[in-house]
């Protein structure tokens, strides 16, 4: 069974909500999904602040920290990771450029690569986030692999590269029946890489 590392920065726990489900998707499809988070040294303070985020925090805090070597055991990376200004957030682009040494080795030179966000204002926005994603993997020699179009899916406005959710100005719409959709079908579309 090929090892998959879902690696996510979530605060909201939106992000934490669809890598779950994912997660799920892919074992159910014989993919051994892995779940980590990236490191987020003030998300205690938001949790105290804001109650959308103290919703998942023990969950959030429990998972495993990534760290290079959990993209060098996997087959497969995924990243979800919040949008602000149409890129990833502080502690999701911290990680990214902790893994720099990896393009210079390129010890990830052909393993797969996937990604979705959780952000605000519009799925443009996201996609923005999406494609910031996928230039990082580019840089390590990842092959990424992209949802597609799908027709079934199209009154859903996804973009091809990965699954983007609208949370709304304050982030507490959480992801929706139609976005399990989209998520299963992506993990249709990933298992296919991995079996």
């Amino acid at each position: 069974m090929e090892r998959c590392a879902i690696i996510i920065h979530s605060v909201s726990g939106n992000c934490y909500i669809i890598a779950t489900y994912l997660q799920e998707l892919l074992k159910n499809k014989n993919v051994d999904a892995r779940l980590y988070r990236v490191e987020d040294t003030d998300l205690h303070i938001l949790a105290n602040t804001f109650d959308e985020v103290n919703d998942f925090y023990e969950e959030i805090q429990a998972l495993p920290v990534a760290s290079s070597s959990t993209l060098q055991k996997s087959k497969m990376i995924i990243l979800g990771s919040p949008t602000l200004f149409g890129n990833v957030s502080a502690e999701m682009k911290a990680f990214m450029d902790s893994t720099y040494p990896l393009s210079e080795d390129s010890s990830l030179s052909g393993k797969y690569f996937a990604c979705f966000t959780s952000c605000n204002h519009s799925s443009s926005e996201g996609a923005f986030c999406l494609d910031s994603m996928v230039r990082y993997a580019q840089g390590l020699g990842l092959v990424h692999v992209p949802l597609g179009f799908k027709k079934e899916l199209a009154v859903l406005n996804q973009p091809v590269n990965g699954i983007v959710h609208l949370a709304g100005k304050d982030n507490t719409i959480r992801p929706s029946t139609q976005l399990g959709d989209a998520l299963e079908a992506y993990a249709q579309v990933l298992a296919s890489y991995l079996n």
